[in-house]
């Protein structure tokens, strides 16, 4: 990627963007040496990281981590043969291990391997060693600590000599007042000194410090003074020795661990730096980009850098497209919209994600190259023209077969007649040498030419005729106007101006572009159509998916039933051997009496009774049923003893027919079809106690596939059954095996209406919305 295509595309800025996110000094430096990936394989890696700290934030929200202070002084201190880095260095040093502890301790909450292998096991247990024997020594301003059990016993020595020479002084100016100027004795040079009169100073053995401004006070100090300074300042020397000494070893104990820190401070840059492109991602709303499509799909792309103006632009690119004419009006968003694909193309190989919906796709560019502005050069005397041309030679001569082209105005700047043979020229060479070239141009000879091609296609800029303003909106396979007529009128050209350009523009032109006009509003009239004709293809859905749970239903109830009439038939069976063994034994045992005979007739009687009730309620049921006189082709007709709902085909023979009952067909006898009596009645199926209960969101983290697939299935079987529209599932992020694996499920469903990821605030694309 050149140095002028990212100028153009201004992706230092958006990486300026993606940096503000970081928290330390060496996360900024891995992201600005980051380079693009041109292998699929080393791309995939770095979403799947961006992905899982994604899932982190998505579940626990954005965490608030500490910024890291700087250590590049510390390191270069410890870089020394004799270290010597002071307290509030030691200190940042601690502070940078804490931070590093954090983060680690955050992204490897869930032990997600991807991280894991990212950032290994942490910080090292030396480093963290290091870190509390530093906070253990010195305070938050980086001063050994007072309470040092080293220093403790030296502030009390010199407490005591303090103490010592202020009794000293209070006694000396107590029994000598007349000689001293005040009741307080002063410090200077960090001694204290008695403030003397001078008429008094010859009565005063010791020295003299110094004298006032106005000549009127000497301070001295006697000699017992002398001696007492002398011991307070030793026992301070003391002090500062000490701490020397502590802050040495300190030091000392951080130079051991140099190779520790060097290697940290890289783990950390990586680690941050994609910590900073995850927060990034998040705050863009950003998506992960399909590596696996031979198709251009770029679905409302919103540019970073417009922010809250950022229109969604969306470019679909078939398969064997390796070419974009894109024409329209003045201030249209050509040049905005071909600046936005390639920033996008350089983006997705950053780091895999970009601000845009769900499903979009790019392919891998190993050059991306631009043509974009205003190339005139003062210093190198060139004009716009030979600037633009310099470029193109220089883009031309270096194309590669994965290059990505952007030229935007290709063959302004010169003789329109010239300009656009020389435009045609260009393109046709990039076309054959590049992957993807995208051309913003007014030039008819250039659209003719898409036209004219299979492998590149015309596109326009979306103008409203009715408010006299681009929508901004991309129309492929359209032919833009440029519209230079209205846009004039619209900056306030004077009418007579206008009048006559359109007399010169002739009226052939005139006319062929009102059969642009035409063929635009004709575009718009289809397009409106076909969104009418997705709306009923919707609603169609709708109705078989009603139809599809009808069918269902009936079959659920039929299980149901015949699990009834199974338990029904196994309890009377029971009760039924139970009596007769009974029978059978009284009879056995001792004489047949008249009251055992009785007995036994009197049970027969009670089967014949039930089995006559059973055939009453038989025949009641079958009431609602009832053979016409002759059946036709075409009637709705209930099938066999389980009353399945078909449709007679056709008569084979007599009392014969062919009947369809779903997917099946068979030949059924006359007695053996039925016609309800109430056609439109509504069919009522009524719920056994264990019918499976439908969830509005099932979990599924840590099933196996198998699990995972079979919980979804029976939640959307009971979903059916519970007239539910629409349920989630929780999969989680992880590696990935569970989302595909019920994507493809979903995907082959014919229950499923559509299904996609949950919203970020909701889960992402750990959870899965399902629409039946």
């Amino acid at each position: 990627m050149t140095g002028k295509s990212l100028d153009d595309l201004e992706f230092a800025k958006v990486q300026t963007m993606i940096s503000s996110f970081r928290l330390s000094e060496e996360g900024g430096e891995f992201l600005s040496s980051l380079p693009f990936a041109t292998d699929i394989k080393e791309l995939s890696r770095r979403q799947g990281y961006i992905s899982r700290i994604l899932g982190s934030f998505e579940r626990d929200g954005v965490p608030a981590l500490a910024h890291f202070p700087s250590i590049a002084d510390v390191m270069d201190r410890l870089g020394e043969p004799t270290p010597s880095p002071d307290g509030p260095g030691l200190l940042d040093l601690a502070r940078y291990l804490q931070s590093s502890e954090e983060l680690f301790d955050y992204l490897l909450k869930d032990e997600e391997e991807a991280l894991r292998e990212l950032i290994g096991l942490g910080i090292d247990p030396a480093l963290i060693a290091l870190k509390e024997a530093i906070l253990a020594d010195l305070d938050e301003s980086g001063s050994v600590r007072e309470t040092h059990p080293r220093l403790q016993p030296l502030y009390r020595q010199l407490e005591q000599v303090r103490q010592k020479r202020a009794s000293y002084c209070s006694s000396f100016i107590r029994d000598n007042r007349s000689s001293v100027q005040s009741d307080v004795e002063a410090l200077r040079d960090g001694r204290l000194v008695i403030p003397i009169k001078d008429g008094y100073k010859h009565n005063v053995k010791g020295y003299i410090s110094s004298v006032s401004s106005s000549g009127q006070t000497v301070f001295m100090e006697p000699f017992t003074l002398v001696d007492l300074n002398n011991s307070v300042l030793l026992a301070n020397n003391r002090i500062l020795v000490e701490i020397a000494k502590i802050l040495q070893e300190l030091a000392l104990k951080a130079k051991q661990e140099e190779k520790l820190l060097h290697e940290l401070r890289d783990t950390v840059g990586t680690a941050d730096g994609y910590y900073a492109l995850s927060r990034w991602a998040h705050e863009q709303r950003c998506t992960i980009v399909r590596l696996d499509s031979d198709e251009v799909r770029l679905l409302d792309a919103r540019h970073p850098l417009l922010k809250q103006k950022a229109i969604p632009i969306t470019i679909i690119l078939e398969k064997g497209i390796n070419g974009v004419v894109l024409s329209g009006p003045n201030a249209g968003g050509k040049t905005v919209t071909v600046k936005t694909f390639g920033l996008f193309a350089l983006l997705n190989q950053y780091c895999g994600y970009l601000p845009v919906r769900e499903g979009s796709a790019l392919p891998l560019f190993d050059r991306v190259f631009t043509d974009i502005g205003d190339e005139q050069s003062i210093e190198k005397e060139l004009s716009t023209f030979s600037g633009h041309m310099s470029r193109l030679a220089e883009i031309l001569s270096h194309l590669t077969p994965n290059s990505l082209v952007i030229l935007d105005e290709l063959g302004s700047g010169t003789d329109p007649l010239e300009g656009s043979a020389l435009a045609q020229a260009i393109l046709s060479y990039s076309l054959k040498k590049s992957a993807l070239t995208l051309v913003t141009s007014h030039h008819g000879v250039l659209k003719e030419y898409a036209y004219s091609k299979e492998n590149i296609i015309n596109a326009a800029m979306e103008f409203d005729e009715v408010s006299g303003k681009p929508t901004f909106r991309i129309v492929p396979n359209v032919i833009g106007q440029s519209h230079a007529l209205v846009t004039a009128q619209a900056m306030g050209l004077p009418e007579e101006v206008l009048s006559e350009a359109r007399e010169l523009l002739g009226s052939d032109r005139i006319e062929l572009s009102s059969i642009l006009m035409r063929l635009e509003e004709e575009r718009k009239r289809v397009e409106e159509r076909s969104k009418a004709l997705s709306k009923i293809e919707s609603r169609w859905k709708e109705e078989y998916r009603k139809l599809d749970l009808k069918a269902l239903t009936i079959k659920q109830q039929e299980r149901q039933l015949k699990d009834e009439e199974i338990r029904t038939l196994a309890r009377f069976t029971q009760k039924a051997r139970q009596r007769l063994e009974q029978l059978v034994t009284d009879i056995r045992e001792g004489e047949l009496t008249g009251e055992k005979t009785k007995a036994v007739k009197t049970y027969l009687a009670e089967l014949d009774r039930r089995v006559e009730t059973e055939e009453a309620a038989l025949e009641k049921t079958e009431e609602a049923f009832v053979h016409p006189t002759t059946f036709e082709v075409g009637m709705e007709v209930l099938c066999g003893p389980s009353k399945r709902e078909g449709t007679i085909i056709k008569k084979e023979g007599r009392n014969r027919y062919l009947v369809a009952i779903g997917s099946m067909r068979m030949i059924l006898k006359e007695s053996d079809l039925y016609l309800p009596r109430n056609r439109d009645s509504t069919v009522k199926v009524s719920y056994t106690a264990n019918a499976r209960r439908a969830k509005q969101e099932i979990d599924v983290r840590g099933f196996t596939l198998e699990e995972a697939l079979e919980a979804v299935e029976q939640n959307i079987e009971a979903a059916l059954l519970n007239n539910l529209s629409t349920f989630g599932i929780i999969h989680g992020y992880g590696d990935g095996i569970l989302s595909q694996g019920i994507g493809r499920l979903l995907k082959n469903h014919r229950s499923v209406v559509d299904y996609r990821f949950a919203l970020p605030e909701d889960g992402g694309m750990g959870k899965t919305y399902v629409f039946l």
